[in-house]
């Protein structure tokens, strides 16, 4: 990454995106493709935090620069706001709801220090054509999204309103509301806004100082001070610093809940176990009465009102500052006081209570006595398992300056400055590296994690299992994806790193004449998982047994006559089982390269 620091002439963003690459363990030399990918992490982080915590790849799902790009470097599309990258995960959310919201975000990065009129064009019209043309010529990625945007399209009659449009372009240099520019840009929003498929239509310039805003504000916990007036302590309680129950008016709650740039915080309702339901009966209900002024009056009295918890917080009389905080119940009514802010009465008073504690045994309860109300989704709870826990204090046994760390519960390690993003295992990424070494469904990766979890929900992070080889899984997974970023194997292979996983499992397994994959609470798993670390945990021993593992792959796909990567036989069951069988066809093929590295039957 050296050149990186004598080409971008921002200094600032310059050490900014350093940071990003190092934290994330991307090691890019070409700096217009990093900074595409810095920008799509600002961007893409800052409205949907939890999208880059799910995937370890997914700043490669996102990207879309690669030439048959439309004009746009990075696209993402939010259904029920969970951000999608494959057409299952799409399918899989819009058939399992009787309504669901759609938003789609597009970025274009430029390093320039100006912002030129016919590149903002040309993404204006990238855009519109994106939505429009019916056989378009693009790369694979785009294609992708196109696919998802049309199966978004063609069940439209379950919108709870049209999708959202949000238009990026980014530069290096400073934006200063040029009128011709500004005038440019709103005729391109107005074309796209013109095709009458959006509720909203933006098209955003971001400049150097904005970018930098943005990623500070992505990367560092967020702080606000607002005045409470009517407000009492709660009694002393375990485990609790300062705990309050009072009034607080929606003109000082909305800055709580909104950036500089009057967008709604979603990182803060991201331990909230249900997300925003959309327009449904009750959440109308709320709205008519928030807009009603004859009836707004009576909110604190029919809603159940904001539940926060922060771990930390001062006060002086009526003043009160809270830092890294989380909005735990209070999604719905939060999600429809910003939609409706500029109809509402800036005195309208919300019932608030504030817990600070550092306690996360106690901020686990909170979220769950305070979500009893609603029916939640089961992936909503599976963190606050005692499973999880024991395994957070496992990963803690291992040492070394590449160790890993399991978090259990999203953005719980947001602000250690110890470790990198990068060496931080998530429980989706824990369930997806399990899921394809030991359960050997690598195929099904590309569905969305609740989905995945609630199919499997009694195979999976049972007390009795043994930990090692959810570790073992996951500290596989971390290496394939090491070597990706590192360069050592072709990026395309990254649509089959859980495929990787389990030719690893099935090749040592095999070798060591062990016929099914032992039990998960059995010692014959521990003894199987053990070689398995010794292999990962040696980088030369470890880069021979990569290279195996995709020669067999490789070799796969052309007995298939597949040259796809993206969209081929690698999601679906037969090419599972035909790399399973493969590996048996191969396996004194194989075997020598695993014997290089030790492994002996």
């Amino acid at each position: 990454m050296d050149n990186l620091k004598t080409e971008l002439e921002n200094r600032i963003l310059q050490n900014q995106l350093l940071d990003f690459l190092n934290n994330y363990g991307i090691k890019e030399k070409k700096l217009s493709v990093a900074f595409e990918h810095f920008c799509n992490y600002c961007i893409f982080s800052h409205r949907y935090p939890e999208s880059y915590a799910t995937d370890g790849m997914f700043y490669q799902s996102v990207h879309t620069g690669k030439g048959g790009d439309y004009a746009v470097d990075g696209i993402l599309i939010v259904i029920n706001d969970t951000p999608i990258t494959t057409l299952t995960q799409a399918q899989e959310l819009i058939d399992g709801s009787q309504h669901f919201s759609a938003k789609f975000v597009f970025v274009q990065a430029k390093t320039c220090t100006t912002f030129d009129s016919g590149d903002m064009l040309k993404v204006g019209h990238g855009v519109k054509c994106f939505f429009t043309d019916k056989n378009i010529c693009a790369n694979q990625e785009v294609l992708e999204f196109k696919s998802i945007a049309d199966y978004v399209f063609a069940n439209s009659i379950k919108f709870v309103e049209n999708p959202s449009c949000h238009i990026y372009y980014i530069t290096t240099g400073k934006w200063t509301n040029d009128s011709f520019l500004t005038q440019l840009i709103e005729k391109e929003r107005k074309n796209i806004e013109q095709l009458n498929y959006f509720s909203e239509v933006s098209y955003i310039p971001i400049d150097a100082l904005h970018l930098q805003t943005v990623y500070k504000e992505v990367n560092n916990s967020i702080t606000r001070q607002v005045v409470i007036p009517k407000i009492v302590a709660f009694p002393e309680v375990d485990g609790v610093l300062q705990a309050y129950l009072g009034l607080i008016t929606f003109g000082e709650y909305i800055k709580l809940i909104t950036d500089d740039a009057d967008d709604l915080i979603q990182g803060i309702f991201y331990d909230n176990v249900r997300g925003y339901l959309g327009e449904n009966p009750v959440n109308k209900e709320i709205i008519a009465t928030v807009e009603n002024p004859e009836k707004y009056i009576q909110f604190p009295i029919l809603n159940n009102g904001i539940t926060i918890v922060t771990r930390t917080m001062n006060s002086a009389g009526d003043k009160f500052k809270l830092s890294d905080y989380q909005i735990v119940n209070g999604c719905q009514t939060s999600h429809i006081l910003y939609k409706c802010r500029d109809k509402i009465d800036k005195g309208m008073m919300i019932p608030i209570k504030i817990v600070n504690t550092t306690s996360p045994e106690l901020v686990n309860s909170v979220i769950r006595s305070t979500n009893r109300q609603t029916q939640v989704l089961d992936e909503a709870f599976e963190s606050l398992k005692e499973f999880h826990k024991q395994l957070q204090e496992y990963y803690e046994t291992f040492e070394g300056e590449d160790r890993l760390y399991y978090e259990r519960r999203s953005h719980e390690f947001d602000n250690e400055k110890r470790f990198r993003r990068y060496n931080v295992i998530t429980l989706p990424v824990q369930l997806q590296a399990y899921m394809s070494m030991f359960m050997e469904e690598p195929h099904s990766m590309h569905r969305y994690y609740g989905e995945l979890l609630r199919a499997n929900k009694n195979r999976i992070f049972q007390t009795n299992h043994q930990l090692i080889a959810y570790y073992t899984a996951a500290k596989t997974l971390h290496c394939v994806e090491k070597a990706l970023n590192n360069g050592d194997i072709d990026m395309k292979w990254r649509y089959y790193r859980y495929h990787i996983l389990l030719i690893i499992q099935t090749v040592i397994r095999k070798m060591k004449n062990i016929k099914n994959v032992p039990a998960p609470n059995s010692k014959d798993i521990c003894k199987l998982c053990s070689v398995i670390l010794e292999i990962v945990d040696d980088k030369n021993n470890f880069y021979t047994v990569l290279k195996s593992s995709v020669n067999l792959i490789s070799k796969t796909l052309t007995k298939r006559k597949s040259n796809e990567l993206r969209n081929g036989p690698e999601r679906t069951k037969e090419f599972t089982m035909a790399l399973v069988s493969n590996v048996d066809l191969m396996i004194a093929e194989v075997e020598k390269e695993y014997k290089k590295v030790g492994v002996k039957n």
